[in-house]
């Protein structure tokens, strides 16, 4: 027995290392804020009797990812008093912002959104650049951590994480909130924060990467660190070719995908879908599809070129938005909105692969931390700035006009299937058009990863 035991391990590689498998509780800490103060969080607002143009607004509260690049350099450098002596570091970052979204997302749960949304909107924009704290503090511990023999299994151990968390703060938070109440189920989210100090405390603080002239104490002069800490990340970017351009695609690469995914759950349980058939079907069935679109991207970026894969992975996310489109005339049909949800996550699942491959390529080796940051905050515009207007894109645009336009060329039976969600309809339509200039711009986006040194 003890042989088998011993054999099994020795075939399971680097996800026999506890390093390696700790990032699977830490992915799941990172992954919880996103659909709690995103599709989660606009579940509740409907709930609460919000207009949808408010909902969309709420998006805004996301700001703080696509701002991340800005306090990069302090989480590389900053060590935090008392703390530091104890777990390092990138731990001690860890163990703060951890406690921290805790009681933030504890206090979330008390509050009435129709009785206190300006102070919601405080705590969820609080709770948003904390978790994009976070997310800085656990990147660079993990590259500094892992081997790079090993990289490679701890980004996968910390996906697996992060999609599981996913489930319990989507599905999870909407069984919660219908059987219970959505004060219960934010108490119980909050309370899933906690699982991260645990975690660390028997984690090793050692580090394969040697950050030594990047702190503080070892630079004499203050302005020398803002310049090489600060400054010659951003310098060495802006001297790429095309960099305007990268930086432009980025940010409008997912804008239709993510316009659709702020309204998602409005749109379901508006045209009469119940949150149980959400849970259900959005959030399991869903997350299934985009682990497949995942490994299906993952194949394709190593079998042929990441600007070939990308192009097909921006097209399918675009194709699936019309989906959405068809929904909204079928109206309340389990069947079809498994394939409409199937559909979408594969499509956006091969497209985040592709997109994060491509992300990885333009990073230089000097500068990890903080040009990730940069890069995946434009990454972040689309789904916070850029995607805050689709509330009133919904209900803010009288697209009666539609239904007159079109009522001499449709049937009876397909006219009735529009009358009234013709405001969805034409929503999802328009997300697939804003998907175009991502493809159109595809080559001068990709400019800079060709001729990056």
């Amino acid at each position: 027995m003890n042989y088998i035991y011993k054999t099994v391990l020795s075939k399971l590689g680097p996800y026999n290392k506890y390093n390696i498998l700790a990032f699977i509780p830490l992915g799941f800490c990172a992954g919880l804020p996103l659909p709690l103060i995103g599709a989660t969080m606009s579940a509740r607002l409907m709930d609460s009797g919000l207009s949808l143009t408010s909902i969309g607004l709420f998006a805004l509260a996301g700001t703080p990812y696509a701002l991340k690049f800005l306090w990069s350099p302090l989480i590389d450098t900053i060590k935090i008093p008392f703390l530091n002596n104890l777990l390092g570091k990138r731990r001690s970052w860890l163990l703060l912002t951890q406690i921290i979204l805790f009681i933030l997302f504890f206090i979330i749960s008390t509050i009435d959104p129709m009785k206190d949304l300006y102070m919601l909107a405080v705590l969820v924009c609080s709770a948003a650049f904390i978790s994009a704290t976070q997310d800085i503090a656990l990147d660079a511990y993990r590259i500094e951590l892992h081997p790079d023999k090993d990289l490679a299994a701890g980004i996968a151990t910390y996906v697996l994480g992060y999609r599981i968390a996913l489930i319990v703060a989507g599905a999870g938070a909407l069984y919660l909130a219908e059987f219970l109440s959505w004060h219960v189920a934010f108490k119980i989210m909050s309370l899933c924060f906690l699982i991260g100090p645990i975690i660390l405390i028997f984690l090793p603080n050692n580090s394969v990467i040697d950050n030594s002239d990047r702190n503080v104490a070892n630079i004499p002069n203050f302005l020398q660190w803002i310049k090489k800490a600060v400054l010659d990340p951003f310098i060495e970017f802006s001297q790429r070719q095309s960099w305007v351009w990268i930086l432009i695609f980025i940010a409008i690469y997912k804008l239709g995908d993510a316009l659709a995914g702020n309204m998602t759950t409005p749109f379901l349980l508006d045209i009469g879908f119940s949150k149980i058939q959400i849970a259900n079907i959005v959030k399991v069935i869903g997350l299934a599809a985009t682990l497949i679109g995942l490994f299906l991207g993952g194949l394709l970026v190593a079998k042929y070129n990441i600007i070939s894969v990308l192009f097909v992975g921006g097209f399918l996310q675009m194709f699936s938005n019309l989906f959405f489109a068809f929904q909204g005339i079928v109206g309340v049909n389990t069947n079809f909105l498994m394939l409409t949800i199937s559909i979408e996550n594969l499509a956006g699942g091969i497209g985040t692969a592709a997109f994060l491959a491509y992300l990885s390529k333009l990073v230089d080796s000097r500068y990890i931390a903080t040009q990730f940051a940069l890069l995946t905050s434009f990454m972040a515009l689309s789904r916070t700035q850029l995607s805050a207007p689709a509330g009133w894109m919904v209900e803010g645009i009288n697209w009666d006009w539609v239904i007159i336009f079109l009522n001499p060329f449709m049937n009876i039976n397909l006219v009735e299937g529009l009358d009234g969600n013709i405001k969805w309809v034409m929503f999802f339509v328009i997300t697939t058009v804003l998907a175009v200039p991502g493809l159109l711009i595809i080559h001068k986006g990709t400019k800079g990863l060709l001729n990056k040194n």
